[in-house]
């Protein structure tokens, strides 16, 4: 134990405390006050018997409760300053008084910095959380090969391979590649990992945090003239234009266009936020909150009490859940609230959808010949007759707006051959 690691009020309390617990007498500290304090028990036999690290903890947790029951005040020893204690956590989550007499922190690798994320092995490889590269990461507790490279895999999503890395290992601190972090040799309960906050534009990987700060940077008052002055309005058509592009990269297959056309797409809501934002409507923290809440309270069949047995029954419950939300009091009220910008062909395959499923009845008579269909028709009577094609489709699962635009995909290429050979002339005939 090194000079200064326990406190005076700590020493105090295990002389006097009837029951004291040490998580474990293996560690550099646990052995020393093992030694000086003899009436301590240790934890270090559940180690032994159980046969992963929940079934440690639960074994612990049980023999403190049981002593706390025997003897009313239990003193529990970890290394640290406690907050980080996958046991403490525990023993909280089952009722217990907790409360913590800090100690001294000795993780050498552990810097000062303006915030960091701090976390054991076990819970980093088993909650995956998001991180936030801006702050420091320091992760505690990497008691063997298996958890080092889990956590290795887990921060590799976060941090470029090549990013620095301080080791604390038997009181011993070195610098290594993140990619090198899982080959060392004895690790124990007191290793930890520690990696510097990644300050700066400039990265080998960026998280969401990034994108908002960057977004922040070129909408400052010294920030980029072009991004600082557009509006709701003036952007509006972009974000029309890059869904499309994102599709138009999907039905390609591309999946290096689709990388960058998904990002476009999520650069326009973070744009809109950031105007949103500085004109005090909202920000997007609010959008995201939105979206999170909404995929929580609809999809009840996985949060809630209902159960799906299929993909259709899913849906069900996912529409009942949004006109509860939406407070539809009618089929006419989902009617009116799609949105009037729909292209024309997705509105009306919407609207047929809707009015099916309110127990509409389709008109068998509505779809003639192609070649008679909208012969001296007036306008109206063409659209009637457009829309019911619209529905003819949508009942045999034809999706009218991807068929048409790839039949006009189609016509385009064929064209091109035939204006190629001279022979345009009849070329719709042929199609």
């Amino acid at each position: 134990m090194q000079k200064g690691e326990l406190t005076v009020n700590a020493a105090r309390k295990i002389a006097a405390a009837k029951c004291v617990y040490l998580r474990s007498a293996e560690t550099t500290a646990g052995k020393a006050v093992y030694k000086e304090y003899p009436h301590i028990r240790t934890l270090d036999e559940y180690f032994e018997q159980a046969d992963s690290f929940d079934g440690w903890c639960d074994k612990a947790c049980d023999a403190i409760l049981a002593a706390e029951k025997e003897f009313g005040d239990v003193f529990y020893l970890t290394d640290g300053d406690g907050y980080t204690d996958s046991c403490a956590a525990a023993l909280s989550l089952r009722g217990a008084n907790v409360s913590f007499d800090g100690g001294v922190a000795p993780h050498a690798a552990r810097r000062a910095g303006g915030g960091e994320v701090c976390i054991t092995a076990c819970d980093a490889v088993t909650r995956r959380p998001y991180l936030d590269t801006v702050l420091g990461t320091h992760i505690l507790e990497v008691d063997d090969a298996y958890l080092a490279g889990e956590c290795k895999l887990w921060l590799m999503e976060h941090y470029g391979d090549e990013t620095p890395v301080t080791v604390c290992l038997k009181g011993k601190t070195q610098s290594m590649p993140l990619h090198a972090i899982d080959g060392l040799r004895g690790y124990d309960y007191s290793c930890s990992f520690y990696i510097a906050p990644q300050e700066g534009f400039y990265k080998d990987k960026y998280g969401f945090g990034d994108l908002d700060r960057i977004m922040r940077r070129l909408t400052a008052a010294d920030g980029c003239p072009w991004d600082k002055v557009q509006t709701h309005e003036s952007i509006r058509i972009n974000m029309i234009e890059e869904a499309y592009e994102a599709v138009d990269a999907i039905d390609n297959g591309d999946v290096d266009a689709q990388i960058e056309e998904m990002g476009d797409v999520i650069l326009q809501s973070v744009l809109h936020g950031d105007i949103a934002r500085r004109c005090g409507e909202y920000d997007i923290s609010d959008v995201l909150g939105g979206l999170c809440r909404k995929l929580v309270t609809r999809h009840t069949h996985i949060f809630g009490e209902n159960k799906a047995q299929n993909a259709d029954e899913a849906l069900s419950f996912w529409e009942a859940a949004k006109a509860e939300e939406k407070s539809y009091v009618s089929t006419a009220d989902k009617l009116n609230r799609l949105p009037e910008c729909f292209p024309a062909l997705l509105a009306a395959e919407k609207v047929y959808k809707k009015l099916i499923k309110a127990g509409v009845q389709p008109d068998e008579s509505a779809v003639i010949s192609p070649a008679k269909c909208f012969a001296d028709a007036p306008e109206a009577e063409c659209a009637r007759k457009l829309f019911w094609i619209v529905a003819a489709l949508s009942e045999k699962g034809i999706d009218a707006e991807a068929v048409l635009s790839s039949y006009v995909a189609k016509l385009k290429k064929e064209f091109a051959a035939a204006e190629q050979a001279g022979d345009v002339a009849g070329f719709l005939r042929k199609s």
